[in-house]
Parts: C-alpha cells; structure tokens; sequence
C-alpha cells in the first residue's frame, strides 16, 4: 500500500494509539492526535507521511468543524449570558490580541505575523472547556455559563479574525482598494449564504430527507458543507467563514437535529487529520531552542485572557470565586487557535517557526487548563473569605432555624424538593450561587442565600451546625465534596443526600459519610426497569421491591 491509502492508515493509527493514552490519561484526546502528526511527521525517523495530502483532509476537518459551530449558535444562549459579558468579550479578545501582537513586535516579528499569533492566543477552545468544566457545571453555574457565553463570542470573534487577517496577509503588494474589495467580496458572499441559503438549503435537504434514505442525506450533508466551504475559498474567501455561514443558514430550519446528527462522526474523523497536520508542522527543535518566547506565550493565553475576563465577570455582579473560576476556565486555547495560526501559514504570514512556537504554548496551556482551575477554586475561596461579602440582602434568613433542611442548589431539582418540605410544613433554606435566581427567589419570598455551597461562611449563614438533613442538588462534584467534610465537621449527627453522575463519584461521597447517594442515570434506568416489570405483569409492590434491591446492591 502506498500514497494516500498508506497516509491514512498509519495517521489514524498513531492517532488512535495516542488518542486513547491522552484519554486514559485524562486529557483531551486532541493532544495525542498532534503527537501522532509528530510520530508520522518529519520531527521523527521512520515514515513521513505526505504533508499536502494531510493538509487537504484537514481542510474538510476545518470545514466540518465550522460548519457544526454554525448549526449550533443560538442567539438565546448569548442572551442568557449577561449584556456586560457578552460586550466586553471583544474588549477582551482586542486586549489580549494587543498584548499577543506587542509581544510578537518585540520578538522581531512582522507586524501581520505578530497579529495572527495575537489572534491565536486571545481566543479559548470550546472543546477543553467542556473537558475541564463538564457540560452539567457549563450549563447550571454561574461562572460556567459565564465561560460558555465568552466562547461563543470568540468563536464568531475568530471567524471574523480568520476573513480579515487572510486579507491582510495574502499579498504585501495589495492595495486599500484590493483589502476593501476582499472584504466586500466576502460579507457580500455571507449576506448571500444566509439570507438565500436559509431559504433554499433546508428545502433542497428536505427533498432529500424525503426520499427517506440515510445514505444520501449524509451525502447531501458533506457536499452541502464541505462544497461552501470551497466555493468560498475560491471566491477568495476563508474556508472557516464559508462552512460557517452554511451551518448558520440552517440553523433555524427543522431539520438541525439531523444534520448535525449524521455531520457529527464525519465532523470527528477529519478532524483528527486536522490536528494530525499541526503535529506534522510542530518543530520541536524550535520549540526547546526558544522556550522563553514559549512561556511567554503561554502566559498571554492563561492571564492575558482570565484575568480580563475574571474582571468581566466581577462587573457582571459574579461574586469572586465565580469571576476567578469563570476567567480561570478561558485560560487556554485550542482548535480555533490552530485554526487561525494554520490560516497565517498557509497564506505565508506565518513562518514554521514561529507557528511551532505558538502552537507549542498551546499544547501547554491545554495540560495546564485543569490546574489552573483547581488554583482558582482556592483562590476564589480566599477571597471570598477575605471580603466576607453577604447574601443578597444584610439579614441572616435561617440564623433562628433549627431541625431544617439545607437544600445546596435552586435549580429544578432544588425547587422541586423545597416545594414538597413547604407543603408538608418543614423549614428549608436553600443556597445558589446564580445571583439571578438568588434575587429573584427572594423577591417571591423564599428562604433563600447567595453563595458557593461547599463555602464554610455561606454554609455558616444557612445554619448547617444545627439543620436536620442537607440535600446537595448541585452538579460540582467538588463543591458536594466541600460541603459534605464541613457540615459533618460542625454537625455529624446530619442526615444527607447527595447526587453522583458516577460510581465513582458515589463511592467517594459513601465514604465521607453521606448517607444516601442519587446517582441520576442509575435512578432513571430503575424507572424504565420498574414500568416495564409492571408491563409485564408484575405486581407494583413486587416491582419496587426489585428496584429498592437494586438500590441496595
């Protein structure tokens, strides 16, 4: 086997090999994919796969990737977020991108070299941000939210950081008229796409859908993703923003969930090439012999970015472990960053040095993300104590309870459980730390405190030293895990509850002592297990006798 076949089979060999000890490993299955670039790549002996062949399956890994960003933007997920955020998101990115750019200056770079890597390093990945926080803590906590909201501003930040600095770099000789032409060229092609595209496209894939067969809407899927993508290369425009603008235009049509249904395994396999082509690129040679400039990289995509962030979400209302936690969580960089660095090299703004350098801080800030996480945690937890800030209001809601319930969380599960203890007469308080619903709870007159729930000072105010039972309904692991050490510290006679999204996380909690543990996908397939023994004819008091077994088991 030579050519082409050979290249794939060895690249998705060492990517699956390296990808499953990153994953083994804990760390996002990217990185093994770009040490496998460097496996197959020129930095190592043996064979050497074919660089453009690579580089021409990645650029279907780019489209893929932008094109599923597009489907999935939803105007109402920003709306969410905060205006003050969401505002100050391109501030950050400009503040950022202006250090990155100064730092390059100072390094001898050009001034559009400086730029792209500027760009490259003020923007997050979204795919380590889900890895590091978990869907469930992005989706329920304020800081999480506040971290999604961010992301999602940087990736349309980088789209448009793709189309205008490809402008810029293409060719030193061009003039103001050629720059203004490409712009006009390429927000005429967007105008194009998604105004007619959205009317056209979900109509030609319902035609499609139609004919009721899989094989050919996949088909119809890549050709319509991939295919805008390179009419928009060949009108001049970035791959990036055509594949963008064609999920965008769809995304409001009935069809979403199928499209991105079947695009998502095509969107996964190139995209390994993708990274797979950043370690064929990587020079480590470079990278060891400049290793200052590497850290000082790293340091402009850690703080340069979490520390204005962390400010954002301090102007917002965020207490200061929700800020620090939120800035934290934006402290590093990953596919957009490659994605842009790659369109610098590939219109030669960028040379291989100073892309390896760039990518090789990267990598870096990808290992660090966790620690600078748990680091934030601690810090926030300091501050916190330092301010001694209180709830939404002076007085202290449950200093005269005693016997109550703790309920940590006032999300759906949290309000749910306060209602059932309110119309059977038992005291509650509970304890969020989205200032929101913490506001807005009050004002509807519930027992209600602002703050961390696994915070010794905010479990204090809800009086835990003397509550008779404390219900964590909360996602954070951690912060369960906090609240679980102190409240049994200051009252060991306390009967809790926790929820677990694994064994594991069971185990640990049953060990501290919590003396009923919730793990919510064993619960709901207890459920399935009970309605169907009772479809079969089992009695009712037989069936939750087997289910209580299998609690007990």
């Amino acid at each position: 086997m030579t050519g082409l076949g050979l290249t794939l089979l060895l690249a998705l060999g060492a990517a699956l090999v390296l990808g499953t000890i990153a994953h083994r490993l804990r760390l996002p299955p990217m990185i093994g994919y770009i040490v496998a670039g460097m496996v197959v790549g020129p930095a190592t002996p043996g064979f050497v796969a074919d660089r453009e062949e690579v580089l021409a399956l990645a650029d279907i890994g780019v489209a893929l990737l932008m094109f599923s960003i597009g489907l999935q933007f939803s105007i109402g997920e920003l709306r969410s977020v905060g205006a003050r955020i969401l505002a100050g998101t391109p501030i950050q990115v400009a503040i950022t991108l202006g250090i990155g750019t100064g730092t390059g200056l100072m390094l001898g770079w050009s001034l559009i070299e400086a730029l792209f890597i500027g760009g490259a390093v003020s923007v997050c990945s979204t795919v380590v941000l889900v890895k590091v926080a978990g869907e469930g803590t992005l989706h329920t906590t304020t800081y999480g939210r506040a971290a999604l909201g961010v992301s999602i501003v940087q990736d349309l930040v980088t789209v448009v950081l793709v189309v205008a600095l490809t402008a810029l770099g293409g060719d030193e000789d061009r003039t103001l008229a050629d720059l203004l032409l490409s712009v006009g060229v390429a927000l005429g092609f967007v105008a194009l796409v998604v105004i007619l595209g959205s009317r056209v496209l979900p109509r030609l894939l319902g035609i499609v859908a139609g004919l009721r067969s899989r094989e050919l809407f996949v088909i119809s899927v890549a050709v319509l993703s991939i295919g805008t993508a390179f009419a928009a290369a060949a009108l001049g425009v970035s791959v990036a923003l055509g594949a963008f603008v064609a999920g965008l235009a769809l995304s409001d049509s009935d069809l979403t969930a199928s499209v991105l249904g079947e695009i998502v395994p095509l969107r996964e396999l190139f995209s390994v090439f993708f990274f797979v082509s950043i370690g064929i690129l990587l020079q480590p040679a470079a990278i060891i012999g400049a290793w200052p400039t590497v850290v000082a990289l790293l340091l402009i995509i850690t703080l340069g970015k979490a520390i204005p962030v962390a400010v954002l979400a301090r102007f917002d209302g965020q207490r200061p472990s929700s800020a620090v936690r939120a800035g934290a969580l934006i402290g590093q960089s990953g596919e957009f960053s490659f994605v842009l660095a790659s369109a610098g090299l590939a219109v030669g703004a960028v040379t291989s040095d100073t892309f390896s350098l760039a990518m090789g801080a990267v990598v870096i800030s990808i290992l660090t993300a966790e620690p600078l996480l748990a680091g934030a945690r601690r810090l926030g937890a300091w501050l916190d104590a330092e301010q001694h800030r209180p709830g939404p209001a002076a007085e202290h809601p449950a200093a005269d309870l005693h016997r109550h319930a703790v309920i940590l969380g006032y999300g759906r599960v949290g309000r749910s459980v306060a209602r059932v203890l309110e119309s059977r007469g038992f005291a509650w308080v509970a304890v969020d730390g989205d200032y929101g619903i913490t506001r807005e709870a009050r004002a509807n007159g519930s027992t209600i405190i602002y703050g961390e729930a696994g915070a010794p000072s905010v479990l204090d105010e809800a009086n835990v030293a003397h509550c008779h039972a404390l219900i964590a309904a909360i996602p954070d692991a951690l912060a369960i895990r906090q609240a679980v050490a102190y409240a049994r510290s200051r009252n060991p006679k306390v009967e809790i509850v926790a929820r677990a999204h694994s064994e594991a996380e069971e185990v640990e909690l049953r060990r501290m002592g919590v003396n009923r543990v919730v793990v919510a996908e064993r619960e709901v397939g207890n459920e399935i297990l009970r309605h169907a023994l009772r479809r079969f004819g089992v009695s009712d008091r037989e069936a939750t006798a087997f289910v209580e077994g299998r609690r007990r088991s």
